[in-house]
């Protein structure tokens, strides 16, 4: 339908729940939080109800939120800007402020509702936005109005302040309702939002209309509402993906005929055409992979496609966002641990400025000047006090150590000292800032750089603290070697993070090359080979595809993404070359560290048959982790040649969840299939949990060998979270079809499958198009098994194999389920009853060992670990924290510091001469000279 005049306007609806999804929003106004110390005190103890401790931790920051709230509360006596998209406007934060100026620009919200301003603050800042709509009914009605936001907030109607909220929730967002009369005709609605961020912040609102459906009006100069109806029709017929594109090409399907204009990236639109049948391509040109990486934290590599109509009458838009793959990804080790070195200096090299280039270009050509841009970055990042500048500090003293004075710019060296004596190094130190010291790999990384840093320049008066650097090494020390032999005896409470392992990797080689005390150095020798034989034994083909700890979405859709994927690549052979390139280039730098042959020999290792188990069970310490309960995961891995199969057991099962990835099954490094339960629409890292990442309550899974057993205990919750869903890539895979209420995949000679009451249904439309599937029951209960030709037979074999599991609820209506497996195994689990195979106990022993694979079994309180795979072997004295074999390990450390010896450098052969010692060694190291 076309009109002869453009209306001025777009209309919409509401969702099936009363959001209203379409919005004019101002951007998210920004300024630095100044203004701390008027509220905390930046010495003396950080503990306490009043504490600056709270700073650096999103859930307990409300009450300290609240009072910055009192000191700048949002200004309701002011001019309520007009709704007209692109119309410029001011408004006015708080009294006493300036006001802040934009252009309203169109929203659509997703799912949930949720307008989205959220971002991760490095350092603190305050944070307003404003919002607003019309709404149209033909008949003057009373409406109640549902307003859920994260912090403070203003609704205003006709400009009248009819609703206000000055509390603050940390994820997920708080309701407040009021009842008002909507006038025949047109009602405008203004929303004015609060935050102040102190690293990570959810800056979110929504609003829901009860009652009768009403129109949401957008007032757009030169729109016309019958062309921007058709348009948004189109839109929402559209699928785009998949969201792993390894060719930088992605593909738009939909109606026929279809005229579209593409952005991609905010670069100019291009024209598209949808065609009869497939795809139209879209190209995604314009971002390097190879060059655009970060130092020590990994960018999503998303692309984001903001997809209109070919219509100038239509300013309705749809976002789909789409990650270019890093190019460089094997499955397989070609060539030997020399090449492997060098591809990844080579890659490293080719970084964007910091740490991580500077010693990648510095081993690649060493008689080369430092660029001075290598230090811009992390310098600034020290300057701001701004979080994750602990992996800077370390990136930086390694930069010391291993490029020679004659070769630093000048000046920048100095600038280097007073960046490192400047610092803050702890949570007991002055100082108000955001960066975190309490998740479990922040907290070594600090005792690691002060450590290092105090050891570094041991005379140097220390400008935060008044300290000589030989009392910073000191306050380190201990906490350093505190925190090392739990994690040797007891294992992670992240476990095996694909975001944070290779972070912990990074400190543990710092200390192993650069702390003066042998006893130190030799601990996390020790613990850098537990970690790394962990990560050989819970990887497949270069995907770290275990159950993770802590993990996010993007690592979770493509494993090309995992920061530990470069450190695989180093040491044997496969994984990815991306961004998290700080980690795998100090260890391809090292001159001490060489990763034990069976480590690698592990890795490589794919029998027919792996089954391994990791037990972590440790204690939290309430200064370090806010938390003081013990902490324990029970991880199962099942791999063989063509398919991996991971979950953790009952973890927390049936309380909320975080960033934990429970359960998976792989079959190549974008085939990775789970289900979750959602607590969010978005799959940004501000949201944790989010859509894909993390649960909002966690489930509970049991695994026997090749089959994972998945149940749901879900609240009484609608919205977006009232159900779970399923990551199955079906496109990506060689072959997949839909058998009963199974939905199984193959890649290669490997299958995957997953069953759940009813089957499941795809998206067909968005940019999880034929990626994720929902459950046409009620998807508390799912079963997923792995298989292979050899031992399967074909995908038809298998499929046809797979009985109809029994889905159904036990005596307190929870849900349960069993399953008789291709090989006759009859599993069965009840949400309060014990998992049973064949009727009876998996794991009757009680004491459940530390480590079992068929590399290596440990028990908790054994003296040894011991991993041997034919004629290789490792063993590591747990008492002293010492590697006993293989012999080639650190050599000892003489009174001034200096190493006797050199060990081949990480990544070298172990026939090649070892490379000489970097300049600006033992006496630099010892006199800061």
């Amino acid at each position: 339908m076309t009109s002869p005049h453009p209306t001025s306007r777009t209309v919409h609806a509401l969702d099936r729940h009363g959001f209203v999804r379409d919005w004019l929003i101002s951007p998210a106004w920004r300024s630095g939080c100044d203004d701390l110390a008027h509220v905390l005190s930046a010495t003396g103890s950080p503990w306490g109800d009043d504490g600056r401790w709270v700073l650096t931790n999103g859930p307990d920051a409300a009450p300290l939120k609240r009072r910055l709230y009192r000191l700048h509360p949002l200004l309701t006596d002011q001019p309520l800007p007009g709704l007209a998209e692109g119309a410029a406007f001011d408004w006015t934060r708080s009294a006493g402020d300036a006001p802040s100026s934009a252009r309203w620009r169109r929203e659509h919200t997703g799912e949930d509702g949720l307008l989205d301003w959220s971002e991760f603050c490095f350092t603190p800042e305050y944070r307003h936005a404003l919002a607003g709509a019309v709404l149209e009914v033909d008949q003057g009605e009373y409406r109640d109005l549902e307003v859920g936001c994260t912090g403070p907030f203003v609704l205003f109607v006709d400009g009248r302040p009819v609703l206000t909220g000055t509390e603050f929730a940390y994820m997920e967002p708080r309701p407040r309702h009021v009842r008002v009369r909507l006038r025949s005709g047109v009602t405008t609605v203004h929303l004015a939002t609060w935050q102040v961020a102190f690293r990570e912040v959810r800056h979110v609102a929504r609003l829901r209309v009860g009652g009768l459906p009403v129109r949401v009006v957008l007032p757009s100069p030169g729109a016309d509402e019958y062309r921007a109806r058709a348009a948004e029709q189109l839109l929402e017929s559209l699928a785009v993906g998949p969201w792993a594109c390894a060719d930088g090409r992605t593909g738009i399907s939909g109606p026929a005929g279809g005229r579209l204009l593409v952005s991609v990236d905010g670069r100019p639109a291009e024209p598209v055409v949808l065609p009869d049948r497939g795809t139209a391509p879209v190209a995604l040109a314009g971002r390097a992979p190879e060059t655009e990486n970060t130092a020590s934290m990994l960018a999503t590599g998303e692309n984001v496609l903001r997809i209109t109509a070919d219509d100038p009458r239509s300013p309705v838009f749809r976002t789909a966002r789409v990650a270019t793959l890093p190019p460089r990804r094997r499955a397989e080790p070609v060539g030997d641990r020399t090449a492997w070195r060098a591809e990844l200096l080579d890659h490293a090299g080719r970084a964007v400025p910091g740490a991580a280039r500077a010693l990648a270009r510095h081993a690649l050509a060493p008689d080369a000047p430092l660029d001075p841009a290598d230090l811009d970055g992390p310098l600034t990042m020290l300057a701001d006090r701004a979080d994750c500048a602990d992996f800077e500090a370390v990136g930086l003293v390694h930069l010391w150590h291993r490029i020679p004075r004659p070769h630093w710019p000048p000046g920048r060296r100095e600038a280097v000292r007073e960046a490192l004596t400047g610092f803050k190094y702890w949570i007991d130190q002055p100082g108000l800032d955001a960066m975190c010291y309490f998740t479990e790999n922040h907290q070594f990384v600090w005792h690691t750089a002060e450590l290092l840093a105090g050891e570094l320049l041991p005379d140097e008066e220390f400008t935060n603290t008044g300290w000589p650097g030989h009392r910073h090494a000191a306050h380190a020390g201990p906490l350093a070697e505190e925190w090392m032999r739990r994690k040797l005896t007891g294992g992670f409470s992240e476990f095996d993070s694909n975001a944070y392992l290779a972070i912990d990797t990074l400190a543990l080689v710092s200390l192993v090359e650069f702390a003066s005390s042998d006893p130190l150095r030799r601990l996390a020798e020790a613990l850098l080979d537990k970690v790394l034989l962990t990560l050989a034994c819970n990887s497949w083909r270069g995907v770290h595809g275990a159950a993770h700890g802590r993990s996010y979405t993007p690592t979770l859709r493509s494993s090309r993404f995992e920061e530990t994927a470069p450190v695989m690549w180093l040491l044997w052979g496969v994984g990815s070359l991306n961004g998290a390139v700080l980690p795998a280039t100090a260890l391809a730098t090292a001159e001490h560290y060489r990763v034990p042959p069976v480590i690698p020999a592990i890795a490589a290792d794919l029998p027919d048959e792996w089954d391994g188990r990791q037990v972590y069970r440790g204690h939290y310490r309430l200064h370090h982790d806010l938390l003081s309960r013990p902490y324990d995961s029970d991880l199962r891995v099942w791999r063989t040649p063509d398919a991996m199969l991971s979950s953790v057991q009952d973890y927390r099962a049936g309380l909320p969840g975080l960033q934990e990835h429970v359960w998976g099954a792989t079959l190549g490094s974008e085939v990775q299939v789970f289900a979750t339960h959602p607590a969010a629409a978005t799959i940004g890292s501000s949201a944790r949990p989010n859509a894909w990442a993390g649960q909002r309550v966690l489930p509970r899974a049991r695994q026997h060998r090749d089959t994972v057993v998945v149940l749901h205990r879900l609240p009484e919750a609608a919205e977006a979270t009232e159900a779970t869903h399923l990551w199955f890539p079906a496109d990506l895979c060689d072959e997949w079809r839909e058998q009963g209420c199974w939905l199984a995949g193959r890649v290669g000679d490997g299958y995957a499958a997953v069953a759940t009451a009813g089957g499941f249904r795809p998206d067909t439309t968005g940019d999880e198009a034929r990626q994720a599937w929902t459950p046409f029951g009620d998807g508390r209960a799912f079963v997923a098994t792995v298989g292979r030709r050899a031992t399967d037979g074909s995908f038809a074999d298998f499929t046809r194999s797979l009985a109809a599991p029994g889905f159904g609820r036990d005596r307190h209506g929870d849900p349960e389920v069993s399953w008789t497996a291709r090989d006759g195994r009859r599993l069965h689990l009840s949400w309060s009853g014990a998992f049973t195979v064949d009727g009876a106990l998996p794991d009757p022993d009680p004491a459940p060992p530390h480590l079992d694979s068929p590399a290596c079994r440990q028990e908790f309180g054994a003296r040894e670990l011991r991993a041997a795979l034919r004629d290789a072997e490792l063993v590591l004295d747990l008492d002293t924290g010492r590697r006993v074999t293989p012999a080639s390990g650190i050599p000892p450390t003489g009174q001034d510091g200096d190493s006797r010896g050199r060990a081949a450098p990480v990544g070298r052969d172990d026939d090649e001469d070892p490379a000489p010692p970097s300049a600006g060694g033992a006496t630099d190291r010892r006199s800061g000279h």
